[in-house]
């Protein structure tokens, strides 16, 4: 009876299945003979019933065995192309605009930079001032130009206008120092046919000006009085030797020509030494060309 529903299973499958089941299932006289049980017959079922179920799932989900192509063609080594068939090579693209424009350019800062290596150490920045002033003279008067007027072009109040431009006139004259901080004392001292951004902004020309170093000091009052340093000229020490004076090496005030040092000399006296800045006499003449 075990045999009977096999093959009525085994019918019922693909020809695929039928021969696996087929297979697995061939049974001999004497294996027949045996299983009689129905404990048996019953396992027998139950094997013949789930693997089939496994080859089913496999039809369900689309498996099949993976193609062989075989290739018809004749097998040819590669070759690399002639000279011939690569046409005329492309001359290399020049860059010569670039390289002219980049040339000039590179002259152009070897000269600036050696014409300022030269201002800035014989005529103590003397061109570079006269033209930081010269261009801007020509931003403020532009400024005014163009917004100095009931609808200006970029905006803002006339009292903005006069501060920004208060302001960067401060700021040059700060800068530049010496005879600048002069002209911007004298303008404050008539500030009042100025407008009041200009009175607030140049009342400060009368505060501390910047001071030189030590180094600078020195070597005017070397300069000055033949070589001879400091310590010789007003018999102080800076290490605080006994029988010696003492001298500060920071001004106690700077003004726009000189500063002043403190010192006590070897008698107990207390004296302020004035010394003029080392660039004033250089500077002088270029600041007053440029004011006129």
């Amino acid at each position: 009876m075990s045999l009977r529903i096999a093959e009525l299973f085994s019918r019922s499958l693909s020809p695929q299945c039928r021969h696996v089941v087929c297979n697995s299932f061939q049974v001999t006289p004497a294996q027949t003979s045996r299983r009689t049980s129905s404990h048996t017959t019953r396992t027998f079922r139950t094997r013949a019933l789930n693997r089939p179920s496994i080859h089913l799932s496999r039809q369900a989900t689309g498996f099949s065995a993976p193609r062989r192509h075989l290739q018809t063609q004749r097998f040819q080594s590669f070759t690399p192309p002639s000279p011939e068939s690569l046409g005329k090579a492309a001359p290399p693209k020049q860059y010569r605009r670039s390289i002219k424009w980049g040339r000039r350019l590179l002259y152009v800062s070897a000269v600036t930079g050696v014409l300022y290596l030269l201002d800035t150490q014989l005529y103590a920045s003397s061109v570079t001032r006269s033209l930081r002033t010269f261009g801007l003279g020509i931003i403020v008067a532009l400024d005014y130009k163009l917004n100095f007027r009931p609808k200006p072009w970029f905006g803002g109040e006339i009292v903005d206008l006069h501060r920004r431009n208060a302001e960067k006139l401060f700021n040059l004259l700060h800068q530049n120092g010496g005879l600048y901080l002069k002209i911007g004392q004298a303008i404050a001292m008539q500030s009042a046919v100025l407008p009041p951004e200009f009175q607030k902004m140049f009342s400060r020309m009368f505060d501390d000006a910047p001071q030189n170093d030590w180094k600078d000091v020195e070597k005017v009052i070397r300069e000055d009085f033949g070589g001879r340093s400091p310590e010789e000229v007003f018999g102080v020490s800076f290490s605080n030797e006994p029988g010696y004076g003492v001298l500060e090496k920071k001004a106690r005030a700077s003004a726009s020509v000189a500063q002043v040092h403190w010192a006590r000399l070897a008698d107990g006296r207390e004296v302020a030494i004035k010394v003029q800045k080392r660039e004033i006499a250089q500077q002088v003449g270029w600041d007053l060309w440029a004011f006129k």
